[in-house]
Formats: C-alpha cells, structure tokens, sequence
C-alpha cells in the first residue's frame, strides 16, 4: 500500500497554482478589507442609487465589482482549506469569507425589491444612456421579468426573514439521516461483519455476493422505511414552503415557479418524461441482457447494479491518463487542444491524495482565477474518466471567462453537466475503438449504459415522482407517506417492467434522496446528458463547423438565457428530437452489447 504523504510533502509540480491568485496572506486579507469597505459603501447607496442613471451606473459597477472580489478571496479560501481540512489557518479564512458573503446578502437584499417598484422604462432609460452599462443588460432585463410576481417591500422582508426558517425541515432531514440513523451490520463477500452505511451502500449494492447486495438493500431501505412518516415530514414541509412561495408570487404552480429563473417552459420538463416513457423497451432490454448474463431466474433491483462484465482493472499512470484525455479530446481541434493542455503546464491541477485532502473531484476557479480542478487520482479508469469530466468543466469556464465580461461569463446549472459529459462521452467512444480485447470493450460499453440508465431513466424517475408531489400539494392534498409509498413503487415498476421482481423495500428509497429538497433540479442530468450526446454524436459524424459552433456554445457562458444559447449547437429543446436521439445512441449501444455478449 502506498504511504498516503502529508501536503507538505507533495511534489510541486503535482499541485494546483493557488499561489497565482495571492502571493500572500497578507494580499488576501487586503482583498478581504477591500471588499468589507465596498460593501459598507454599497449599503450607504440605498436611498439614492436609483436617483438618476449617473447614481444607478456607480452603483452597478460597484456591486460588479465587489462581487468579483468576493468570489476570488472565497477561491483562495476554500482550495487552501481542501488542500488539508485539518489546517486551521484556512479554516478560520473560509469562515470569514462566508461571514462576509451573509453581510454583503444582508446589506443588498434592497436593490431587486426597489428595482421592481421602479417603472421598466425608467430602468431601461439607465442602461440606454449609460455606455458602461450596456455589458449587465441580460442581468437587468431578468430582474425585470419578475416585475410581475413581486410583492410588496415590506411582503418581501418578511418573506426573507422568515426564508431561513421555512427551509429548515431540509436541516433536519439531513441532521437525520447523516447524523442520526444507524443501519446496522451485515456480512460482506467474506464473511465478515461490517456496518452498512450511506457512504459504503452502494460498494455493497455493486457486489458481486448476490447475498451481500440484497442484504444491503433490504436494511438500507427498511431503516429508512422506519423514519417514513418523520421524513414525509420534512419532504412535505419543504414542498409546501416552495408551494406556497409559488402562490404568493403570482406563479401557476411550484413547476413554473422552479423553471423561471432559468427560463424554461414547463412543457420542457413535460416532454422529457414523455419521450423516457415511451423509450423504456431498450432498458427493459438491458435488463435482460443482465438477468440471462447472471443466471438468474429473477432479476431484483438489487440485482440491477451489479457489472456483468470484468472492470478494467489496468492501472494509468498520470502521464498516461493525461495523453489518453488528449488524444480523444483532439477531434475538439487544435485550438481546444492547445489550451487543454495549459490544465497540465500551469498546474491546474491538484493531483493526488495527501493526509487531510478533500475527497472527490471538482473544478472551481473564478473570473479572475484559473479554473482549477482537485483530484484524488489512484490510476484507476475511472479516475481518468473523471480527469476528462473535471477539464470539461474548467475549459467551459476558460472559454466563458476569455470571452465574456464577468457579469455574463457564469453559466448557469442548467449547462453545466453538457461540457464535462461531453468530454467524459469522447473519452468513452475513444477507449471502445481502442480497445484491445473483447472484455475491455465490454467494460467501456457496460460504464456508458449505466451512465444513461442513472442519469436520464433514473433522474427522469425521480423529476416524474417529485412533480407527482409538487402537483399534490398545489392541488391542496396531503402527502402521507404511504401515498408516497405507493406513487414510488408504481413508478419503479413502470420504469423496470414486467420482467423485473419489484421488491417491497424499494418504497423507502425515496426517503434517502437528498436532491428532493431542492425542488426541480434532478431534471437537469437527464436533459444534461441527452443535449451532450447529441453533441457527441454530431462531433464523432464530424459533421462541417459543428466543433466550431460547440466552441462557440462554451464561450457564450451565461450571456443569455439556457435555451437560447443552446440555439448556438442547433438544440432546441422545445421539441422532442434532442431527447429521442439520445435515447436512440442508448439503444444502439444496448444492441452492440448484446451483440458483443453473445
């Protein structure tokens, strides 16, 4: 086993340039300062930064600015405390950071309130006459769309007053289910005795011990069955607080109210679990590929996460890992590739594991930043697979950045999963064409089926039951547990089909969902990963300029709303094509499976 190195003893070249953001922490606490007496002057700004465009203009940029501040000193913070969590310097600077985002919240909450009050014209006038101002136009015009589902200031207030306590019940679910519960010992593949927990649950469910993942799945979902009314509890407070913000606001219902900030149609969502509904046959398909590759008379759910092939179990070298992220990224294009590969000439990166390092991967930076990127990499297939997914991510915000002023370069959730699927995608359909046996094929293959089958049948699962909820409560109806019971078992049997034994246990596991108490937002992997496969599909037909237009797409960051920068790629996804086509590729790698298989 390799010794796992404190940071300090980290190689250099091996570690993420944090230093390129402050030299010092002497620098980072002028910026620190610097923002505190932006803020103050921001919050003496009230009562006359609507007085005329000159006033409304200083304002603006002001605000801009210490926004940008903000985001650069939190950066800093936050990677210099992932690097080791147990450091107490940076501890104590992520919290004085987070400190001072609640006081710039707390100082500027007037500005949308009053903009709102203001008559729209007015408010255009400022940016007409004001040239600086013409770069925030998308950002003020969005303010003014909720012109109409404002309320009153002092409704406002309150409201915001009482936001912290109205969004609690997801507290105490999380205090519950992370801190309280207990789920118990079962035996693993040897024969030993270990505690089954939510971290390890899923190790458990991929077993290759058929015993061992369905004791994991009965205990995990019959304790969580246990706490079914006290979680109902929670996930209903929660729907109703979204609920009730909907009403008051002058929204139809919770869906429409969700999908407004970023401008979508609820018929978006709608189609989406039309056309999932009506592509099940190739996942039932999949499903029996697994069962009769088993041997198994019965396929259980716990039986659906199980690899029917051999992983690849080859080891690669960072170098390696790199090169093969290159090599199929390349047909992106020279340009792409060219500024790729500063990720790894300008340390980007944080490499490996050291003592007291955040676990995981992510990609986080800023306008004024390098978009960096923390990995924990072992050498394993996956972990050059999550290199590719992380760099999607960082190349997005580095085109976004380098072509966008910084008040439109952020994109928003809606987008973000497309870039870094696409690269995990390319990465993917490399390593089939490359492969060197039959089984690692397979492997490849098998990877991207369960990616489709978790990210848009499972997400669309979950969109369809949390707007069966959302619908309930608009509707005034009360949501019991066993109501909701009974609506997830029907789904999972809908989604499984007939062929599949669709255990009494799976009625619980809607309890341990986290993302539920973030209403509406699972739909965005299902609709992430079809937009990126249809990318994908038109990249590898190498259809003429349409690398360029996906360039284009990642250097618009969040310059307009998500559907009309998707417009950029040629998707539109107030039709159905993008969905189906992607369920499409789905099926036909069911079929090369299969065919394979035999």
């Amino acid at each position: 086993m390799e010794k796992v190195l404190d940071r300090s003893e980290v190689r250099k070249k091996d570690t993420w340039d944090v230093e390129s953001i402050y030299i010092s922490l002497e620098d980072w606490q002028q910026d620190y300062e610097s923002c505190k007496s932006k803020i103050t002057a921001l919050d003496e700004q009230k009562d006359s930064f609507l007085k005329d465009s000159q006033h409304f203009k200083e304002f603006i940029l002001l605000s801009d600015q210490v926004e940008r501040q903000l985001e650069k000193v939190y950066v800093y913070a936050n990677l210099k405390n992932n690097e080791d969590t147990a450091n107490t310097i940076y501890q104590e600077l992520l919290g004085k950071v987070s400190n001072l985002y609640q006081e710039y919240r707390k100082k500027t909450n007037f500005v949308v309130p009053l903009i709102l009050k203001e008559d729209k014209n007015r408010i255009r006038s400022f940016v007409d006459s004001e040239e600086e101002l013409t770069p925030f136009r998308h950002m003020i015009e969005d303010i003014l769309r909720y012109q109409c589902h404002n309320l009153s200031e002092a409704e406002e207030k309150i409201m915001a007053a009482y936001n912290t306590v109205l969004t609690s019940a997801s507290k105490t679910a999380d205090m519950l289910m992370d801190a309280d519960m207990r789920f118990g010992n079962i035996q693993d593949e040897q024969g030993h005795e270990v505690e089954l927990t939510q971290s390890n649950y899923s190790v458990y469910l991929r077993s290759n011990d058929r015993r061992v993942r369905k004791d994991a799945f009965e205990k995990m979902n019959q304790v969580f069955g246990g706490f079914k009314n006290t979680l109902a509890s929670t996930l209903e407070s929660t729907i109703k607080c979204n609920s009730t913000t909907a009403r008051l606001k002058n929204f139809d219902s919770s869906l429409e109210f969700s999908l407004f900030k970023n401008n979508i149609p609820a018929t978006l969502y709608h189609n989406l679990i039309s056309v999932v509904h009506n592509n099940l046959e190739p996942l039932y398909k999949y499903f029996n590929i697994k069962k009769n590759k088993l041997g198994l008379k019965e396929f259980h759910l716990y039986d659906g996460y199980v690899s029917t092939v051999s992983n690849i179990t080859k080891k690669y070298s960072f170098e390696e890992g790199k090169q093969l992220v290159i090599n199929a990224l390349s047909i992106l294009g020279e340009d792409y590739i060219e500024t790729l590969k500063k990720s790894f000439t300008e340390r980007w990166i944080d490499i490996y594991p050291n003592r007291g390092k955040t676990s995981g991967a992510y990609s986080s930076g800023t306008y004024d930043t390098k978009p960096f990127v923390l990995l924990n990499y072992t050498g394993s297939y996956n972990d050059v697979s999550t290199l590719a997914h992380e760099l999607g991510h960082s190349m997005h915000s580095y085109l976004a950045n380098k072509n966008n002023e910084y008040t439109n370069a952020s994109y928003s959730i809606f987008l973000a999963e497309i870039a870094s699927t696409v690269n995990e995608l390319l990465l993917s359909y490399y390593m089939e064409e490359h492969a060197s046996t039959k089984e690692e094929k397979l492997a490849i293959l098998n990877e991207r089926l369960d990616t489709f089958k978790a990210t848009i049948y499972r997400q669309t699962m979950f969109a369809e039951f949390e707007l069966y909820m959302h619908d309930e409560v608009d509707k005034g109806e009360v949501l019991t547990a066993e109501k909701l019971c009974d609506k997830y078992f029907e789904l999972n049997k809908l989604y499984f089909g007939n062929d599949v034994v669709v255990d009494n246990d799976i009625r619980y596991e809607w309890l341990r969902v986290p993302h539920f108490y973030r209403p509406f937002y699972v739909y965005q992997y299902a609709t992430g990963l079809a937009i990126a496969s249809y990318i994908v599909k038109n990249i590898l037909e190498r259809k003429e300029e349409f690398c360029n237009k996906y360039l284009e797409f990642l250097s618009s960051g969040g310059k307009d709303y998500p559907l009309e920068i998707l417009k950029t790629i040629d998707v539109s996804l107030t039709d159905t094509k993008v969905l189906e086509e992607s369920l499409t590729l789905f099926k036909e790698t069911v079929d090369t499976f299969e065919q394979l298989q035999s």
